[in-house]
């Protein structure tokens, strides 16, 4: 059986045919409901519960005329995506250097949305005990020195609007427990230029990270080293500075 065989029953119809007019937008600016029907081959009526249910998410929007056109929604996430693989790969480089020079992993993090950190990145330490997050992988801001890094730096509504949507698990005694003790830490973030994650995650797990900083000194990421506490804490000044010292290099390109 082939693969697309295989995925064929987990299928949505009703996604499948939400996606399918989407994707009309390759070739039409605007399309109404009657063309939509036509073309998808469903009723009008169907086609315009689409129309109206893609148009409510801001995935369309609908004109004078009563036809509709492609939303900002969509511009919105193709840019997010654009913008994701582009810092990507223009600090992938710096990411294997870091974990060459050091010998530990490095990641790449950015704000998934308002509360949560996503790891876009990485490059993979030498030595022998090493971390390996998977790309991809969410966590709340807090919880994370990259997210720290990337959240002292943010204006004091962002910041607010995150305790109002965190929530503060203990993971081990020495996660942040309130919203007190995260913004103490995060005012001391700031002064510092780097954020650090000691064993508040994971027993026996220290990482480092320094925000990458946009024109308006806002972070809108960060990259980190981390790997087994007892070696990270050995190198700590070691690799905070060097962090510090390529990252402040790559910024003055990109300004």
């Amino acid at each position: 059986m082939e693969p697309d065989d295989t995925k064929q029953k987990y299928i949505l119809n009703s996604v499948d045919n939400a996606l399918t007019i989407l994707n009309l937008f390759f070739d039409y600016e605007e399309l109404s409901t009657v063309e939509i029907a036509k073309l998808v081959g469903v009723s009008r009526s169907t086609a315009f519960r689409f129309m109206i249910t893609l148009e409510n998410r801001g995935f369309l929007a609908k004109t004078e005329k009563g036809t509709y056109r492609l939303g900002l929604n969509l511009f919105s996430l193709g840019m997010l995506a654009y913008n994701r693989m582009e810092l990507a790969a223009l600090l992938h480089p710096l990411l294997t250097q870091i974990a060459h020079e050091t010998g530990e992993t490095c990641h790449l993090g950015i704000f998934d949305d308002s509360v949560h950190i996503m790891f876009i990145d990485k490059a993979l330490g030498t030595s022998q005990l090493k971390m390996d997050t998977a790309l991809g992988y969410r966590q709340y801001a807090h919880c994370t020195a990259t997210g720290k890094a990337i959240l002292a730096f943010q204006s004091s509504q962002t910041i607010q609007e995150y305790l109002k949507k965190t929530t503060f698990e203990q993971f081990t005694t020495h996660s942040i427990s309130n919203a007190k003790e995260l913004l103490s830490l995060l005012k001391k973030i700031k002064q510092d230029g780097y954020a650090c994650d000691n064993e508040e995650a994971e027993w026996g797990l220290t990482c480092y990270a320094v925000p990458i900083l946009d024109a308006s000194q806002r972070a809108f990421a960060a990259v980190s080293i981390s790997g087994p506490t007892t070696r990270m804490t050995r190198n700590k000044d070691r690799h905070i500075k060097r962090l510090q010292s390529l990252l402040a290099s790559f910024s003055k390109k990109l300004y």
